[in-house]
């Protein structure tokens, strides 16, 4: 898709959603960061000229809107999967993810319905929708009211990971995964390809990672996150996958693949580890220039405007946790030093994520709770926008230690981002609004990144990304 110009000043960011625990962010926050003076988007296609075209995008500025596409595409490998192994008359769970609801939306939707009617068709079984939740599932939106998923589905659950739990026999192990997403006799698999959390499954496996995180009740979340150190974090989901349990009812996988434009295309197979392999270097390549590009920013000031709770918040398709970490190349299988953060001054510089020196303040507009994030308050100036989401911030129960940041509350977002800028000493900002196939940046900065991007993008193609292949055994 050619651009018209370097900057896309028309690129919204997506509406606020009310939240599970009915919160209306959408009437609290006065005014998006998109409206700032002097911001802009900031195209990833016009730091990565050649990123795939869409079939689906989000907004009519970065490609096709419609789902004809998607829906094709998704009966297309529906009709080539192998469902024998679902009896006539059965029970199958098809397991969403909420990630795949919030970046996809309705084409996530579509491959949901195009799976749950095609297996009903071909099988004669029952399909019900069951959605993976995360810990924070309270601040998620409402995805079922959102997407009158059950109208759409008929029987449809949320499954929380602080829910029964049922004991997997593993290699590690005993593991426990969430009782309501198997308690069926068989399951389907669904996820979408971007590259959240990258410093700790370092595209090793990519495709399996739920097994260890959304589908894993907290405990074996919490070994997933801390137990098994850089080279290794994936053994949890990957041991998990591997288990007897998950194995006797495990039947296929479909995944919507994903650019930070929309999606590139719809993906399926029996084999999930062939598939991973199969879609790994091509997501490693569509986010690369994406992840390194924020390197090169040399100090600013952050806003979150997103539903997403701080580190998930998003911006041209990625999420904020590899700004935190673009002082590093966690990608690079070489580096074993990523997970020492609380060593992070003391240790060799460019091995260890951590603190983002070039992040000189942040400003809450408004960010999601649901995840403890003391790596934020302790490093970084924090400013909040309005009493009602400083009160949320302070009641989140994960992050009882925000009031260490002793953040002040500023009356408007003008007046946060001036005094952040102020203090920090810069007047660049980028925001985490959720705006899709952009960065929302202050001008200055865009004209920055776009300067640096023919170097990044030429070490990213003939440096980076093809020691990263090289390293899992890929080729380009």
């Amino acid at each position: 898709m050619a651009l018209l110009s370097p900057f896309m000043d028309a690129l919204r960011p997506p509406a606020f959603h009310r939240t599970w625990n009915k919160r209306e962010p959408g009437k609290v926050v006065a005014k998006r960061a998109a409206d700032l003076p002097d911001m802009t988007a900031l195209p990833i296609r016009a730091l990565m000229p050649d990123l795939p075209p869409t079939i689906w995008s989000e907004d009519a500025l970065l490609g096709p809107t419609s789902l004809d596409e998607v829906r094709r595409q998704a009966q297309e490998r529906a009709e080539a999967i192998d469902w024998s192994k679902i009896q006539p008359g059965r029970m199958v769970n098809l397991i969403a993810n909420p990630h795949g609801l919030q970046l996809c939306g309705e084409a996530y939707v579509t491959m949901l319905e195009v799976i749950a009617a095609h297996v009903k068709e071909t099988r004669g079984a029952k399909v019900r929708l069951r959605i993976a939740e995360s810990m924070g599932h309270i601040e998620n939106p409402d995805w079922v009211k959102i997407y009158r998923l059950e109208e759409r589905f008929g029987d449809v659950e949320e499954c929380p990971q602080m829910g029964a739990g049922t004991k997997v026999d593993t290699k590690l192990g005993d593991m426990y995964v969430t009782k309501k997403l198997f308690d069926a006799p068989y399951f389907i698999h669904t996820h979408v390809t971007e590259m959240r959390e990258g410093y700790l499954h370092r595209m090793l496996d990519r495709l399996m990672k739920p097994f260890g995180m959304a589908y894993a009740r907290l405990e074996s979340r919490s070994a997933y996150h801390f137990g098994f150190g850089p080279r290794t974090g994936q053994i949890v989901s990957r041991c998990i996958f591997e288990s007897d349990f998950i194995q006797d009812r495990y039947v296929a996988t479909m995944v919507l693949d994903t650019t930070s434009e929309g999606v590139a295309s719809v993906e399926a197979d029996n084999d999930l580890k062939a598939l991973d392999r199969r879609l790994a270097a091509g997501i490693m390549r569509n986010y690369g220039m994406a992840i390194k590009i924020l390197g090169e920013i040399e100090d600013c000031v952050v806003v979150f405007d997103d539903h997403g709770c701080g580190v998930y918040c998003y911006a041209g398709g990625i999420a904020f946790d590899n700004m935190l970490c673009a002082d590093v190349d966690f990608m690079d299988l070489d580096n074993l030093s990523l997970l020492a953060a609380e060593r992070h001054d003391s240790a060799e510089p460019g091995l260890t994520m951590g603190k983002n020196n070039a992040i000189k303040g942040i400003v809450i507009n408004y960010m999601a709770g649901g995840v403890p994030q003391p790596f934020l308050w302790d490093n970084y100036p924090v400013h909040v926008v309005g009493d009602t989401v400083n009160r949320w911030m302070l009641n989140d129960p994960s992050n009882y230690h925000f009031d260490r940041a002793k953040a002040p509350v500023w009356p408007t977002l003008d007046e946060a981002v001036a005094a952040a800028c102020r203090d920090g000493g810069t007047d660049n900002v980028i925001v985490f609004d959720r705006t899709p196939g952009a960065f929302r940046v202050s001008r200055k900065l865009a004209q920055h990144l776009l300067d640096r991007a023919p170097a990044v993008r030429d070490k990213v193609d003939n440096v980076y990304l093809p020691k990263w292949l090289r390293q899992r055994g890929l080729t380009p």
